[in-house]
């Protein structure tokens, strides 16, 4: 039993020590290397988003964007109402200007209306772009606060 103890106690020295909790500094990462991980992460918008706007009929949004040259940005997913019963196609396209997304969604059918779909915001954060999605059809307006999302 003496053996059991000893031995997870030498566990949990090697655990402490390798994860950086008492081993005097090593391990961790930086503040500078934090915050080049986080940049590097803001300086592109290729990947995998997802879309919530939480209004009386909520969306959501699932897309994958893709950067091409001078800025411009394209993509493919899907769009879901909470009242509709299944999500329908969309595409996406329109700009990155570091660190201005706008994004153009078509394809979108929202009470009923088949909507064209424009959303701008700061990319600044990595917990996403909190902006408004405004839908326009014939005589038909909405404006929906949106939260973007990279995966």
């Amino acid at each position: 039993m003496r053996c059991m103890s000893i031995a997870a106690a030498a566990l949990l020295v090697l655990m402490n020590t390798s994860c950086g909790g008492g081993g005097g500094g090593l391990g961790g990462p930086t503040a500078q290397e934090i915050n080049e991980s986080l940049q590097a992460t803001l300086r592109s918008v290729a990947g995998d988003w997802t879309g919530m706007a939480n209004a009386p009929n909520a969306i959501r949004l699932e897309f994958r964007l893709q950067e091409g040259s001078n800025g411009q940005v394209s993509g493919t997913g899907i769009m879901k109402e909470a009242n509709a019963a299944f999500a329908v196609p969309i595409t996406v396209s329109d700009t990155f200007q570091r660190p201005t997304l706008t994004l153009a969604f078509e394809g979108m059918v929202y009470e009923m209306h088949q909507v064209k779909a424009v959303a701008q915001g700061s990319y600044t954060t990595v917990g996403g772009i909190g902006t408004t999605l405004t839908l326009t059809a014939p005589g038909y307006t909405r404006e929906l606060a949106i939260l973007l999302q990279e995966k």
